[in-house]
């Protein structure tokens, strides 16, 4: 995923225009000015100011993600007005929390729907009149004790963009294992390319590269997908089972893939390198493709999945892209109801996905058809191998922005892949503690 600032709670907005008639002298004062009086006829039909209710909604991505569903707000509601805002995804889950907890913050918020906010009651229940909407493989990480706190959107995926000229340039076959993307890399090196762009400055960034290798090589696996359950109950630790996958990752290392220079790279820089064709490569998923159109409209591009050193089809790291959940303390929850009940339509789930294509909804009834551009990762979706593992970690959930600055520690060579998974054990230990 691409994305610091602090919001202040925005009053309701509330539009009074006010029509003065005009005397044969051409003049008025404030006493003798009067709303107009409309008239309806069969002839004619004076339009009627609309009082719009103004309702904030946030989330962690770029007004561009979201522009299609903001304007079929604006077409669709026009007794709503929606204003959309965009805080950095370093910063998204600190900001919200420190406006719930002061009885403030957006009307409809994304993400941050977790046990812990829920039974703090920030968030309202929403399971009379959506939970029959939606699958529950989508709403599973959003509901507590059988009640729905969420509405999960399309889901997100990420695997790894390639440059499909500069593959067919150097006679590059997509790679299906670890070594066989070192084999790649290592060509690429040699011709002067970057093998991979990458915005390691962002934890999460870092941490998602990981994610994608230990899908791959254990947390997709029966064995793997019940200690990822267990580990948000507390009853197992990282140290214990993902040590091996996050000793293998240091291979991008030592492959020169990824580099101390990379941690003070953003991901719009890398953007820029992938798009330039300076690198040939970039994880990341349907959010970024309107931006590699813009900065570089005749770029062929494809994708494959994740990797590990198995083989097989592979893995996207991925769930639903965002869970929107509804202010308790929402003073307009009627019109933010309407934006709700707009979004789980199937014209409100295709005004989502037309800004996050590659992705499947949620809601019953609905499916999107692939673009083009994820031919090469088809294998991966027909095995049902998309899976975003943080989403079962319950209230552990913010130890994986430790995880991805202890992998930023190893990049920076003052840490082992054993020192950073006992600090997030820590973390998480504590996290889980707190909790109750």
């Amino acid at each position: 995923m691409k994305r610091k600032w602090s919001v202040s709670a925005t009053a309701i907005l509330t539009l009074s225009i006010l029509f003065t008639g005009c005397s044969k002298d051409n003049s008025s004062t404030k006493e003798n000015v009067t709303p107009k009086v409309t008239t309806q006829t069969k002839e004619t039909k004076d339009q009627v100011p609309v009082k719009k209710v103004k309702v904030r909604l946030s989330y962690w991505n770029k007004e561009d993600s979201v522009k299609t569903l903001l304007q079929l707000f604006k077409d669709k509601l026009p007794d709503v007005d929606v204003e959309y805002q965009f805080i950095d995804n370093k910063t998204y889950t600190d900001v919200i929390k420190t406006q719930l907890a002061a009885g403030e913050g957006p009307d409809i918020i994304g993400g941050v729907v977790d046990a812990k906010t829920v039974k703090t009651g920030y968030f309202e229940d929403l399971t009379e009149r959506y939970a029959s909407k939606y699958y529950n493989t989508g709403t599973s990480t959003v509901t507590f004790d059988n009640k729905l706190y969420g509405l999960p959107q399309a889901s997100w995926f990420n695997g790894v963009y390639y440059n499909v000229d500069l593959f067919t340039k150097y006679n590059l076959k997509i790679p299906k294992t670890l070594d066989e993307y070192f084999q790649v890399a290592d060509v690429l090196k040699k011709n002067g390319i970057k093998p991979q762009a990458i915005g390691l400055k962002n934890p999460n960034v870092a941490g998602q590269s990981f994610l994608g290798l230990a899908l791959n090589d254990f947390i997709g696996t029966t064995e793997g997908k019940k200690w990822n359950d267990d580990f948000g109950k507390g009853t197992t630790k990282m140290v214990d089972a993902l040590e091996p996958a996050l000793t293998t990752w240091t291979e991008y290392l030592k492959h020169g893939v990824f580099t101390k220079d990379m941690l003070g790279l953003e991901e719009e820089q890398a953007i820029d390198e992938f798009t330039s064709g300076k690198a040939a490569m970039f994880q990341a998923g349907p959010w970024y493709m309107e931006t590699f159109k813009q900065k570089a409209p005749n770029m062929k591009i494809d994708m494959f999945p994740n990797l590990g050193t198995k083989g097989g089809p592979g893995w996207m790291v991925g769930g639903p892209g965002v869970s929107f959940g509804l202010n308790a303390k929402s003073k307009v929850k009627d019109a933010a109801y309407k934006v709700l009940d707009l979004l789980s339509t199937p014209e409100g789930q295709n005004a989502y996905w037309a800004d996050n294509k590659g992705g499947s909804s949620f809601l019953k009834g609905v499916t999107f058809e692939m673009p083009a551009e994820y031919n090469g990762a088809q294998e991966a979706f027909k095995a049902g191998n998309v899976m975003y593992p943080v989403n079962n970690w319950g209230v552990a959930y913010a130890a994986f922005t430790d995880l991805g600055k202890g992998i930023q520690e190893i990049i920076a060579g003052t840490k082992t892949p054993h020192q950073v998974l006992e600090a997030v054990d820590k973390k998480a230990a504590e996290l889980l503690e707190k909790s109750k």
